[in-house]
């Protein structure tokens, strides 16, 4: 009683693929998120996206004090 074998072993490889297809996306999207994870918290002290916040804060204050007329 053989009658789906063929069938039932091609639906079986069609999804042995697609497992692995979505298992390769997941590892992509693994290390995308430790990339960007290593970008936004940096083993250095503060990290990379503290110091661009630091010097952002900076840059902006160095503004307002050009802004400001001296007394």
């Amino acid at each position: 009683m053989r009658t789906h074998g063929p069938e039932l072993l091609q639906d079986a490889l069609e999804l042995r693929a697609h497992v692995r297809s979505l298992k390769a996306l997941l590892e992509l999207q693994r290390c995308q998120i430790e990339a960007l994870h290593e970008r936004l918290y940096a083993p250095e002290s503060g990290g990379k996206a503290a110091r661009r916040l630091l010097a952002l804060k900076l840059s902006e204050a160095e503004a307002a004090r050009r802004r400001k007329p001296e007394s």
